[in-house]
């Protein structure tokens, strides 16, 4: 490794440590200022009956592997739904818990559906087109949480800065679709990355960028598949909000409907929003403490919420993980083992 990569490599993880750190540290005053003790006195009232957050997560992830699965219909070894549901989960845990800038499971994916048998240019381009598939997806549904809230917020400066910043969201949004069916995204996304990388291929795929543009476009032209699979994610996306009202129903504070899909689509446009701090520590404490009080939810409640779902975040994502690492160290071993038995018969 070069000098400079190796320095540049050491400011991204210094850069990263420090904001874990950073949001650390304001949870942690977050949860001092607003009484520890209450807060997870909370979370006692919710006994064990907690655990069946961890199947519904599941269930609600099932959707975007549903998503997922449609826009590989054609795929001549397209994964089973259960095989797609794992690595969606892994995708989270990768990309929730890891300091990956929110990224780093989208190339886990690609990874392993290409470990599955599917060409890693299909797998690629699978992954890119429902990444942007979620980006479209998740802003109607914040659109649908702005109009909550301005149904429900007094505050006017609150609702001017949630207005802005999808009015802002959105010439991004229509400019990566264009990019992608008309410039090439991926390959002019490599060069980006190359330059800023003295060079180095970060994206370590064999063969041509533009190869896989052509692969995305091919995507976006079957057009009915891309409904189904954008109809699935937005299922999931209301899933998701369930999953909220549920963990407040386990926690004996219900809440509406409305104000499930409030704070869900609001919660996950902040977290998208923070995608370099690291798991969104303080973030989404925050945001959940700012949203609720427009809805009459205690701030301690909002909190005990937030640990809640880092909560299920750590129970599904470490096992995950774990499970990711032991396959990778078995196919490492049995890459070696074949070396070695190569050496040995060329001796």
């Amino acid at each position: 490794m070069k000098v400079a990569d190796f320095a540049a490599a050491v400011r991204r993880q210094l850069g990263s440590a420090v904001l874990l750190l950073g949001g650390l540290l304001f949870m942690g005053y977050l949860i001092w200022h607003e009484g520890a003790g209450g807060i997870f006195a909370i979370l006692r009232d919710g006994s064990w009956l907690l655990l069946i957050l961890l199947p519904v997560h599941m269930l609600v992830i099932a959707l975007d592997a549903t998503s997922w699965r449609w826009i590989l219909a054609d795929v001549p070894k397209r994964p089973a739904l259960a095989r797609l549901t794992w690595l969606a989960l892994l995708r989270e845990a990768v990309n929730g818990l890891l300091p990956v800038a929110r990224v780093g499971g989208e190339f886990v994916g690609i990874r392993g559906l290409a470990q599955m048998g599917v060409s890693l240019y299909q797998a690629a381009a699978s992954v890119v087109v429902e990444v942007s598939l979620t980006l479209l997806s998740q802003f109607f549904f914040t659109l649908l949480g702005l109009v909550l809230l301005l149904h429900w917020a007094s505050d006017v400066h609150l609702r001017d800065v949630v207005l802005y910043g999808l009015a802002l969201s959105l010439p991004i949004l229509a400019l990566l679709f264009w990019l992608q069916g008309r410039v090439g995204l991926f390959h002019l996304f490599q060069r980006i990355l190359r330059r800023l990388s003295g060079g180095r291929d970060w994206i370590a795929l064999r063969g041509d960028p533009r190869q896989l543009d052509a692969e995305i476009a091919r995507l976006y032209r079957r057009r009915w598949a891309l409904l189904w699979a954008n109809f699935w994610q937005l299922l999931g996306l209301f899933a998701g909000a369930g999953e909220l009202w549920l963990s407040f129903v386990l926690l004996h504070h219900s809440i509406s409907a409305p104000a499930a899909l409030l704070l869900e689509s609001l919660g996950q446009a902040l977290r998208s929003a923070a995608f370099f701090v690291p798991s969104a520590l303080g973030v989404q404490e925050g945001g959940f403490m700012l949203f609720g009080t427009v809805l009459g939810i205690g701030p301690d409640l909002a909190l005990a919420y937030s640990l809640l779902r880092r909560f299920r975040e750590l129970a599904l994502g470490l096992p995950l993980l774990l499970s990711w690492y032991l396959l990778e160290g078995r196919r490492l071993r049995q890459n070696w083992s074949k070396k070695v038995l190569a050496w040995e018969e060329t001796a």
